[in-house]
C-alpha cells in the first residue's frame, strides 16, 4: 500500500507531465507572466486621446498585430497557431470597428497609426515587442520600426511594400492580368478601379466583397471561405480615404537602413498588389532582413498557407538561421 503523501506526490507528478504534453508551448513560456491588460480576451486602452480595442490570445513573448485595409477589423488576422508560442495582441486601429473615430479622413495617417502602436506598447508596460504588420499595416510597421527599432524584439512585414509611389500602380495593373480569364474578374477589376469613389462604410464593405478574388491565389476553390470571412467583418471607409491621400507620396526606401531590429519579410508569390518585387526591396533595404516567399499565396498568406507562414514566424522568433 502506498502512503498517502507519496501517492499524492505521484499523482501530482503524473498530472504535471500530462500538462506538459498537452500545452508544451505555454509551459515553455511560463516566465512571461501576464498582467491583467494581457489576459485572454477583449480589452480597451486610451491611446493618444482615443479609446482603442484590442484582443489578446496565446502565450509567450508579446506580439502586436497591425491589420491592413486600412479600415478592416482585426478578426481577419486571427492566427491561432502563432498563439501557441506568442502572446498575440490584435490591435483594432483607431477609426475602425469598435475603436474611436478621428475627426476626418485626413487625420488617418501612417504616423498616427504608428504612434498608436507605441502608445499601446507603453500602456501595456512592455520594454520590447514583436510587431506584425499586414499590407497597409506593414507600411505602418515600417514607420514605427524606423523610429523605434530599440523597442522591437523583431519585425514581421507581411505582404507589404516600402512604396506606393511612381511605377507601383502600373505594376498592380500588369499583375491583375494574372486573373483576367476568371469569371469574376470584370466585376473585380471595375470595383478596384472604383475604390477611390467609395464614401460610406457600406460601399467599402461591398467593394471588398467584389475585389477579394484578386487578393487570393485560388479564389475559385476557396470562394465560400472568403465570402464567409468578409460577411463577418466590419469595414470603415475613412481610414482608407486617408490612405488614398498619402499613397502617391509614400516611399520609405531611402530610410529602410534605419530599421535596426531583426526583420522577417513574408510575401505571396501571386500577390498582385504588393508583389515579390516589393518584398525583395524590403529585404535588400533593411539590414539583415530575411525573406520567405509563400508559393501558393496571394495577399493573405496567413490564411492561404498557414503552416508555412507559421513555420517561418516560429523560426524567426526562435532565432533560427536561414538564408536571406
Amino acid at each position: 500500500m502506498i502512503p498517502g503523501k507519496l501517492l499524492a506526490s505521484f499523482i501530482f507528478l503524473v498530472l504535471s507531465a500530462i500538462l506538459l504534453l498537452v500545452s508544451p508551448s505555454c509551459h515553455h513560456h511560463a516566465r512571461h507572466a501576464k498582467t491583467p491588460e494581457l489576459a485572454t480576451g477583449d480589452h480597451w486602452a486610451v491611446i493618444n486621446g482615443k479609446k482603442l480595442k484590442y484582443h489578446v490570445a496565446g502565450c509567450g513573448p508579446v506580439c502586436i498585430v497591425q491589420p491592413g485595409g486600412p479600415g478592416l477589423d482585426w478578426s481577419y488576422m486571427r492566427m491561432p497557431d502563432l498563439e501557441k508560442f506568442l502572446t498575440v495582441v490584435y490591435l483594432q486601429p483607431v477609426g475602425s470597428a469598435d475603436s474611436d473615430r478621428l475627426a476626418g479622413p485626413a487625420d488617418y495617417t501612417k504616423r498616427r497609426f504608428a504612434d498608436d502602436i507605441e502608445g499601446l506598447r507603453q500602456s501595456l508596460g512592455l520594454e520590447k515587442i514583436y510587431l506584425i504588420g499586414h499590407s497597409y499595416g506593414g507600411m505602418v510597421a515600417q514607420v514605427y520600426a524606423i523610429d523605434h527599432s530599440d523597442k522591437l524584439n523583431g519585425l514581421i512585414l507581411h505582404s507589404t511594400s516600402p512604396t506606393t509611389g511612381k511605377g507601383w500602380f502600373e505594376d498592380v495593373g500588369a499583375n491583375m492580368k494574372w486573373f483576367e480569364k476568371e469569371p469574376w474578374f470584370p466585376t473585380a477589376a471595375q470595383a478596384f478601379a472604383d475604390a477611390p469613389k467609395m464614401k460610406t462604410d457600406d460601399e467599402y464593405a461591398e467593394g471588398w466583397k467584389k475585389v477579394i478574388g484578386l487578393y487570393v491565389y485560388d479564389y475559385g476553390s476557396t470562394k465560400d471561405k472568403y465570402d464567409r470571412l468578409l460577411g463577418s467583418m466590419q469595414f470603415s471607409v475613412a481610414p482608407f480615404q486617408g490612405y488614398l491621400a498619402e499613397m502617391a507620396d509614400y516611399d520609405l526606401r531611402d530610410r529602410l537602413e534605419n530599421i535596426q531590429a531583426p526583420c522577417l519579410v513574408i510575401a505571396g508569390r501571386k500577390d498582385f498588389v504588393f508583389s515579390v518585387k516589393y518584398a525583395e526591396a524590403l529585404r535588400d533595404g533593411i539590414p539583415g532582413a530575411r525573406l520567405t516567399v509563400l508559393e501558393k499565396s496571394g495577399h493573405m498568406g496567413h490564411i492561404e498557407e498557414p503552416k508555412a507562414f507559421n513555420a517561418a514566424v516560429k523560426e524567426f522568433v526562435s532565432g533560427g538561421k536561414k538564408k536571406r
